[in-house]
């Protein structure tokens, strides 16, 4: 899920997973060793497959999350799990399923699902995965106001963040990804050539699809882009905050410099150009999404 999900992690990013598994059932469990003078006993140690594979994610996730003499591998989150903090670790196939078809599920959580795709599995199991994925995100029907709830969900993100944070800010890289994400619910139920988990493809996929013009395609591409390169530079400086534009003259010219700029002041400029302009045609895209 997430930047994983839509391979465009960057530094320090972590990974958004869903750990899931095929059907309910019994693990075969260890048998004893033939050399140890007692019968070759079969299904000893055995565990529901739910128990198995959440201890599996767990393991995993601790081993991913532990500090070393070089800092940490990953940080793992797995929230973004059908049943929350509050439930198992890992989900059957079923269950994932029944929750997106007849359950609570919510919007976000449908949204969410634009940027999902396998990492491990057999190819049968993934092709299964991908199978419940695009039936949970793109089979209901489009409704104009989902278009207003992602825009408000957009909205909310940004009430604690500053106007040079990169992410949340407005005209932040949020705008596009809630955009292209808007666009796929609202057309991926009927063209399964935009269900495409990175945001730049799915620009390409939008724009050829007709869903979205060359020059707002174009733009974002660049926009994206260009933000995303001034976070991974930002990260790479150690600064205190991940997506935000230095304050101090010291940080702003380091920062300038790794990025090729002369002056930090043309850095600032451009990117305050491409948050208006992100903003302006993400309330225009919006505005016309919340009436057809």
């Amino acid at each position: 899920m997430g930047k994983l999900g839509g391979r465009e992690p960057n530094h320090h990013s972590d990974l958004d997973l869903i750990f899931l598994f095929e059907s309910g059932g019994y693990t075969k469990g260890r048998s004893r060793s033939m050399s140890s003078n007692t019968p070759f006993l079969s299904g000893e140690d055995r565990t529901i497959n739910s128990h198995f594979f959440s201890e599996f994610g767990q393991r995993l996730i601790r081993v991913c999350n532990q500090l070393g003499p070089f800092g940490r591998l990953y940080e793992v989150d797995a929230r973004l799990r059908p049943t929350g903090k509050s439930g198992s670790l890992a989900v059957s196939f079923d269950a994932f399923d029944r929750y997106f078809a007849d359950g609570p599920a919510q919007l976000w959580e449908r949204q969410a699902l634009c940027k999902a795709r396998p990492v491990f599995g057999s190819e049968e199991a993934r092709r299964h995965a991908m199978e419940i994925v695009a039936r949970a995100a793109f089979s209901t029907p489009w409704r104009p106001e989902f278009a207003t709830e992602i825009r408000e969900m957009r909205m909310r993100m940004e009430e604690n963040a500053s106007k040079r944070n990169l992410k949340r800010g407005p005209g932040g890289t949020v705008d596009i990804e809630f955009l292209v994400q808007m666009l796929q619910l609202k057309h991926g139920g009927e063209d399964p050539s935009i269900r495409v988990p990175g945001t730049l493809d799915a620009l390409t996929a939008l724009e050829k699809g007709g869903y979205l013009s060359f020059d707002d395609a174009e733009y974002f591409r660049g926009s994206y882009r260009f933000q995303r390169s001034i976070e991974a530079r930002i990260r790479l400086m150690d600064a205190a905050g991940r997506h935000e534009l230095p304050e101090t003259d010291r940080e702003l010219a380091k920062l300038a410099y790794l990025l090729g700029y002369s002056r930090p002041q043309e850095l600032v400029d451009e990117a305050q150009h491409k948050f208006a302009e992100n903003r302006a045609r993400f309330n225009r895209i919006f505005n016309a999404a919340e009436h057809s």
